[in-house]
């Protein structure tokens, strides 16, 4: 996998994240809540991509990857939304599963850093 250059791209994507906070569902923004998910999904999902990486089982690890790309899209977490984006590619072409050989552990990271940026947008 081509990896993408995250270097001029933030953790976090501060007017979507704007954008989201000015939504009120509830008691909240729509921030927060979709937030506790993306917090809590991120791990599982990178640790079922883990297990799924060497099994190779296409379709399998094609809809975890979407599933990131879509949530972070959703989340402002552009960095992530990069790393996955490109592993779709490798999904859709059928190319060799090794080439996504340490997305788990990119992914990983950027979810941790955009967690941390996130912090302090909540309220």
């Amino acid at each position: 996998m081509r990896v993408p250059d995250l270097t001029n791209i933030e953790p976090i994507n501060e007017a979507h994240v704007r954008e989201l906070q000015e939504q009120v569902v509830g008691v909240g923004s729509l921030f927060n809540r979709l937030y506790s998910i993306f917090e809590s999904e991120g791990p599982e999902l990178i640790a079922e991509l883990r297990e799924l990486l060497p099994k190779g089982v296409h379709a399998d690890i094609h809809e975890v990857i979407h599933k990131m790309k879509g949530s972070s899209a959703a989340m402002g977490a552009d960095r992530i939304y990069a790393l996955t984006t490109e592993g779709v590619l490798v999904c859709r072409s059928e190319g060799e599963f090794l080439n996504l050989d340490g997305l788990a552990d990119l992914l990983g990271e950027e979810y941790t850093l955009y967690c941390l940026e996130a912090k302090r947008f909540l309220s």
